[in-house]
């Protein structure tokens, strides 16, 4: 059945998993209410739901595309896209919105997302009316889960189409439903999705007290064992809330907290969160852990991930379809060291073809089709923590002991501030984030007033235009 999802729809995919390693769907009408009660009957139907849930979210049009490896970074000028005629992605590297291309684009980061609010509505409503087939400890970790989802999925919302939140926070941005309904959702200010996200966040954060990631780390089994909720770095888990919260809170401004949350993170996830060593990424090596796995806190098993890699990146792509970087633009992130674990992973020249300038292969699978960190695509890892840290510190020693544990950890010798926190904040974020969805919105919470051009040529003058995304028609049609 084909679908279209905004918050005025009533209609929704669910998506069923007959097992954890298999992918079926079961369409359901939430207004056919015997049907969802037959959805949720017993524990297997309920897991199956919340595992559709995450399926969901790691398709191309979320977290498994748009709003990590291509439509968020092309927005924060990391390929360099040529101006030819019917180029993907050309008329969103100018910040277009109003070409009809760019519009499909957000149309579906937002449909998909509304929709995915609304399955875990239902799912938060069903399990909360009903403790009988699901309870205890399981019960409050698959809420915890879903409210946590909830809030990820609002606040990108929010940062993708709300105003800038620095000089422009209470006007409207987006709808927040938290019921399944079928009444039309109002904009609320920002402030108030912001407000309600915080909410969801510290829900989840309470429901996830428990949590197995907490005394066993990401490949924890729990309750008694329980393999369903096992590998907890793929699944919302408490690190992930924490971390959540502390970004949510620096966007919002509340520096201080924000800080305390991700130092917070730090004491107790880094046991548990250990930095990639070096020899895990190292050139040459059979399969390189180029996602620095055991750092992230949070992310999603991305099924279509090396398709991604072979649609936009490989280099035997022609110059209408692939993103690559502008070699002066690696060497200008990277400051030309070649030392540096990440530009000597996630770039090389593919010597299998003619091309002679290095494309982006932090996607590229490997030859260990066992390897525990295939798929998984990063949200959100241990790295970011610091970084906030050391936003939230006014000492320039204690921000840069911060900011050199990464850089240590990326194989980068230590750098010592003298008032230019800001500035080397913002180059480590761009070393940090591609393919990871985060560098533009880190842009658009420090209203940065230029950005640098992804030819590696000059800036690009920022401004609320370029940083707002306007709702999708199908939303601001139906008001």
């Amino acid at each position: 059945m084909q679908h279209k999802a905004s918050v005025h729809l009533l209609i929704f995919v669910l998506t069923m998993t007959a097992t954890a390693s298999c992918n079926k769907y079961l369409d359901v009408q939430p207004e056919d209410r015997l049907l969802e009660e037959t959805v949720y009957s017993d524990r297997k139907s309920i897991r199956n739901a919340l595992n559709g849930i995450y399926l969901n979210l790691a398709k191309p049009g979320l977290y498994g595309e748009n709003l990590s490896s291509t439509t968020v970074d092309v927005m924060a000028q990391y390929f360099d896209v040529p101006a030819y005629t019917g180029r993907p992605f050309l008329q969103l590297s100018r910040y277009d919105y109003n070409d009809a291309g760019v519009r499909e684009y957000m149309t579906t980061i937002w449909s998909d997302s509304y929709s995915a609010i609304l399955n875990i509505n239902i799912f938060i409503r069903q399990l909360e009316s009903d403790s009988s087939i699901v309870s205890g400890e399981e019960r409050r970790l698959m809420l915890g889960e879903a409210y946590g989802l909830r809030g990820l999925l609002a606040f990108d919302l929010l940062r993708l189409f709300g105003p800038v939140y620095q000089t422009d926070s209470t006007k409207a941005a987006i709808p927040y439903p938290v019921k399944p309904q079928s009444e039309v959702q109002p904009q609320l200010p920002a402030t108030q999705v912001m407000a309600n996200v915080l909410d969801d966040l510290t829900h989840a954060a309470a429901f996830l007290a428990k949590d197995p990631v907490r005394t066993q780390g990401a490949n924890a089994g729990a309750p008694e064992g329980d393999a369903y909720f096992s590998w907890r770095n793929r699944r919302m888990n408490y690190f992930a809330v924490q971390g959540l919260l502390a970004r949510a809170l620096l966007y919002q401004g509340n520096t201080n907290n924000a800080k305390t949350i991700a130092a917070a993170v730090i004491n107790e996830a880094g046991r548990w969160f250990p930095w990639s060593p070096a020899d895990a990424s190292a050139p040459g090596i059979s399969n390189p852990d180029r996602v620095f796995s055991s750092e992230i806190l949070f992310g999603l098993d991305n099924n279509h991930m090396y398709q991604t890699q072979q649609n936009w990146f490989a280099a035997i792509n022609g110059p209408l379809q692939i993103l690559i970087p502008a070699a002066s633009r690696l060497d200008n992130i990277y400051e030309s060291n070649p030392d540096d674990y990440r530009y000597r992973s996630w770039f090389a020249v593919d010597l299998t073809t003619n091309r002679i300038d290095k494309v982006f292969q932090k996607y590229r699978d490997v030859k260990d089709l066992s390897k525990a960190f295939r798929r998984l695509q990063p949200l959100l890892r241990m790295s970011e923590m610091y970084y906030i840290a050391a936003e939230g510190t006014p000492d320039d020693n204690e921000a840069a002991a911060l900011l050199n544990t990464v850089r240590t950890n990326r194989g980068l010798p230590p750098l010592t501030l003298h008032g230019d926190k800001r500035d080397q904040l913002t180059l480590e974020y761009q070393k940090e984030c591609w393919g990871e969805g985060q560098l533009f919105f880190y842009y658009k919470r420090i209203n940065r007033q230029s950005i640098p051009r992804a030819t590696g040529s000059g800036v690009i003058r920022m401004n609320s235009t370029k940083y707002v995304v306007p709702l999708p028609l199908s939303e601001t049609t139906l008001r």
